[in-house]
């Protein structure tokens, strides 16, 4: 393992002025060099548990951490289960890495002390990858500050031929980008009149009229009609891996795993099949809102005024360039700048395919697109023949639903929290992949949560949600500018689909109370601004990260809730023994082996949805005789499938061919289970 010479330093001097464990400071964010020093101290103060890698670098140089923590005497780390914590996977999502770092920090100092953790450690592994994309979570400390979930390669967001062109403005010169509202008759937005700092959509059922347009703060500079609708970076790792893969969707990338830090993620699991559950911290839930009976998650809560921003630049990814040889289709020409290209958008490009028009290269995409597959029309017959009737699994198997409902009731209980912040809606995220893919209990949780006052405020409680709409915003003069406004989604990019509408303006007023009552400083007043475009505007709104994080004086006291959480999770693997081996002789040199092997733990060896995608190994027992000794029973080498929890048995007999006083041994293997051999003599 190399550990960087700055690291190592800090990491020493952290040592050598009170020790690890004392110089823990988790009454701030700390960015990657910071974070760096406190994981290297850990594994530098506690050498006999905690053992530290990287599993990968970023487009910046940026290692990925990794941190193994368990004692290493005793059975194989491969043969035990391994829970993984995974987080900061969206840049903005900072409290995540907090927490992690907070939890192994909790494992290493208290094995000597706490008997459960010792427990654990001696007979499980866990996993922490802390900070999945650190290339993009610098922008906390950068000088400018806006809603960025993305790592740092450069992109065409705007599908242009160019890459991050039209980035964030901060005409006000606060150090914040925010959103600019805009005087207009066409708008579709009010000012609250029961909370004046926020907007609402108008509502002309109720007599209510739209008087502003919303954009994000910024210029035009590419001038095609969208502000700032291109800025630096360009993927969220939390919407780049291959389960829901969003195509075609901001922040998704090129193609799935296109990025390193997906890459690098997905190697050390497919390297370490004995993990058995995913804890991950990021800005979706399935934790305090629990799945419904019926598998599904609670809706997205997104922040109304974010939405509205991200609506006036929804349109711009719709829009390519292709060569003036297609042009003929169209009858004429056209393009940016007056050369020989035309714009054409995605809907129409499909349409050309699915008529036999052939894939095309787009602004940053590959084959038939962004991370695009030809639709079923354009495959071979063949292909289309072999295509299974079932499509992928979108909800939790209902055979797995009660695992995940009873984990979720837990994790309530000892976090106290039961009114989501923010969340989006899940889309090639890693617990999806966790779960849907890789087939193991897999969970997400921004970590944090608002106050339960705002359970009662239009349904803000777990499993209160609205569904997925918006609207479609037009202005005058961004009109004549060239640009069309449209679409509602999520944060900056429009990155997941958000709850639009009455929903997120719960959402908003829920924020605006909490950071009064907090009295924190997240919120910036409007205040009149004269754009070179727009005319007069004002700017004002949410100050970036204050929405997807708590103070950094929450986080010792939301860390210590989840380091008892995670060690809570840890206790449910399951856990695969040998409840009974007897052997009966008959004389002669027969003897009748029987065992039953027993699953002890909570969880079942492998989930019902794993036993359908076959993403988990069936475990294997095995009695350790030559084959040809075997006269009758079960053959020597034997499968269960699933086997389930607390308790579950299977009973496997042989009659065998053998001489008295041998020594016979039975070996159960299982990927997520662990490992159990147990000997018998032969009498």
């Amino acid at each position: 393992m190399r550990i960087p010479q700055r690291a190592l330093g800090l990491a020493l001097t952290i040592l050598l002025i009170g020790g690890a464990a004392a110089a823990q400071d988790f009454t701030k964010y700390h960015n990657y060099s910071e974070l760096t020093a406190m994981v290297q101290g850990l594994a530098l103060a506690h050498p006999q548990i905690i053992k530290i890698d990287s599993i990968g670098k970023t487009l910046e140089r940026r290692d990925l951490w990794m941190l193994q923590i368990a004692n290493p005497a005793g059975v194989p780390l491969a043969e035990r289960p391994a829970l993984l914590i995974a987080a900061n996977f969206e840049a903005d999502h900072l409290i995540g890495s907090e927490l992690a770092v907070f939890i192994a920090d909790y494992l290493a100092n208290g094995y000597a002390s706490n008997p459960a953790i010792k427990q654990r450690l001696d007979n499980s592994v866990i996993y922490i990858l802390p900070r999945v994309n650190p290339d993009g979570a610098e922008g906390m400390w950068a000088p400018l500050k806006w809603a960025r979930r993305t790592n740092a390669r450069p992109y065409d967001d705007d599908n242009d031929g160019r890459v991050d062109e039209d980035g964030p403005q901060d005409l006000n010169k606060d150090g914040f980008i925010t959103v600019m509202r805009v005087k207009d008759p066409a708008g579709t937005y009010m000012i609250d009149p029961d909370e004046p700092r926020l907007m609402k959509k108008a509502d002309p059922k109720k007599g209510e009229k739209g008087e502003y347009a919303l954009y994000w703060e910024g210029l035009d500079k590419d001038k095609d009609g969208f502000i700032g609708e291109d800025g630096p970076g360009g993927v969220n790792i939390n919407r780049n891996f291959m389960h829901e893969y969003p195509y075609f969707k901001a922040e998704a990338g090129p193609r799935m795993v296109s990025e390193m830090e997906t890459r690098g993620v997905l190697e050390f699991m497919i390297a370490h099949r004995n993990i058995a559950a995913i804890l991950t911290f990021g800005e979706s839930d399935n934790l305090i809102t629990a799945p419904s009976a019926a598998g599904t998650l609670g809706a997205a809560r997104t922040v109304e005024l974010l939405d509205a921003a991200n609506a006036s630049i929804a349109g711009a990814s719709k829009t390519g360039m292709m060569s003036a040889g297609l042009a003929g289709l169209f009858g004429g020409r056209g393009g940016r700048g007056g050369g020989d290209v035309m714009m054409i958008s995605e809907d129409m490009l499909r349409e050309i395919m699915a008529a036999g028009g052939g894939q095309f290269m787009m602004g940053g995409g590959g084959g038939g697109g962004r991370g695009g597959q030809p639709p079923a029309a354009q495959q071979p017959t063949s292909a289309r023949a072999q295509q299974p009737a079932r499509a992928p699994a979108t909800t939790i198997n209902t055979g797995d639903v009660e695992y995940f409902r009873t984990i979720s009731a837990k994790y309530v209980e000892l976090t106290g929290l039961r009114v989501p912040p923010p969340v989006v809606k899940p889309e090639g995220a890693f617990f999806q992949y966790g779960y849907f893919q890789y087939g193991v209990p897999s969970f997400s949780t921004p970590g944090w949560g608002l106050p339960e006052a705002a359970r009662g405020q239009g349904g803000m409680g777990p499993g209160a949600g609205g569904p997925p709409g918006g609207g479609q915003m037009a202005s005058a003069n961004m009109a004549a500018m060239g640009g069309q406004r449209g679409g509602l989604t999520g944060q900056r990019g429009g990155a997941a689909g958000g709850a639009g509408g009455a929903e997120s303006q719960v959402v908003d007023k829920a924020l605006l109370q909490w950071m009064d009552k907090e009295k924190i400083d997240g919120f910036v007043p409007w205040t009149k601004y004269q754009h070179p475009d727009l005319g007069e505007v004002e700017i004002g709104g949410f100050k970036p990260y204050v929405t997807v994080n708590p103070p950094a004086a929450k986080i010792a006291e939301l860390g210590k809730t989840h380091a008892e959480f995670a060690l809570y999770l840890s206790s449910l693997f399951p856990r695969i023994g040998i409840a009974k081996l007897e052997a009966i002789g008959y004389g002669g040199g027969i003897f009748r082996v029987r065992a039953e092997v027993e699953n002890s733990g909570f969880l079942p060896t492998a989930l019902a949805h794993a036993v359908v995608a076959r993403s988990v190994k069936p475990a294997l027992v095995q009695l350790q005789v030559p084959p040809d000794s075997i006269l009758s029973g079960n053959p020597k080498s034997n499968s269960i499938q699933a086997l389930n929890g607390s308790g579950g048995r299977m009973k496997f007999e042989w009659l065998i061919k053998a001489k008295a006083g041998d020594t016979i041994e039975l070996k159960v293997l299982s990927q997520k289970a662990g490992a159990a051999r147990r000997s018998v003599v032969l009498k």
